[in-house]
């Protein structure tokens, strides 16, 4: 069995990210795959002011970036509640900003969407936000296509709106949640993407059943209206 290459810090669905103990992080797909386009990308938008970490290297599966220091915006929400208003504006904010960046002719778009000429994230939630000392940075840019902006704030309300909570108080914060997002961001364009968002995440084999049923709902629902 491989070595640990590194302290484990985290682990996501496709990848597990070790700490490397020179103020870099390494983050290593479990299955073969090519992060140089990634990595290209993520090169790419820091210089043009769209705060993700500095990638170091990039080779096959493992790609090595700057270590940002600080909670993810989910950890100091769980931490920190009060701030839920402050986190939703921060998040569309985010967002906006790379709307407004104009893709790359390389980025390819993603076929399940509309054409656009914005950069999406297509994974953007307080999850893949870390609060480092010099402000909000954007990780895990695996799913990055160009497409409409307004696809990539639907998918964010989609992605927030299905995570599975527990308890009153949880749900009641997911929605607070949700709502200040879509009124930061523009419940408009929100709901004009909501339809077309949800059918393409209903394709993701990695969904959950919770999220799958919940999934399915905004799209019965959207189909009536």
């Amino acid at each position: 069995m491989e070595d640990p290459p590194g302290t484990p810090l985290a682990s996501g669905r496709a990848a597990d990210v070790f700490d490397l103990g020179d103020g870099t992080v390494l983050r290593r797909y479990r299955t073969d795959r090519d992060v140089t386009a990634e990595a290209r990308l993520m090169t790419w938008l820091s210089r043009r002011g769209v705060p993700v970490p500095t990638v170091v290297r990039a080779a096959g599966r493992d790609l090595v970036m700057q270590r940002i220091v600080g909670p993810t915006m989910l950890e100091d929400l769980q931490q920190r509640p009060w701030r839920i208003l402050r986190h939703a504006r921060t998040l569309a904010r985010l967002q906006r900003r790379l709307g407004e960046v104009r893709a790359p002719s390389w980025l390819p778009p993603d076929e399940r969407l509309a054409d656009g000429p914005s950069v999406l994230h297509l994974d953007l939630h307080p999850m893949n936000v870390l609060l480092g000392p010099d402000g909000p940075v954007l990780i895990d840019w695996t799913n990055a296509r160009r497409g409409p902006a307004g696809a990539d704030a639907a998918t964010t309300h989609l992605l927030m709106a299905g995570v599975e909570v527990h308890g009153p108080r949880d749900r009641l914060g997911r929605r607070v949640l949700v709502i200040a997002f879509d009124l930061a961001r523009g419940p408009r364009l929100v709901r004009e993407h909501l339809a077309v968002a949800a059918r393409r995440r209903l394709e993701d084999p990695n969904l959950t059943d919770h999220e799958r049923a919940e999934l399915q709902q905004v799209v019965n629902r959207l189909c009536r209206d």
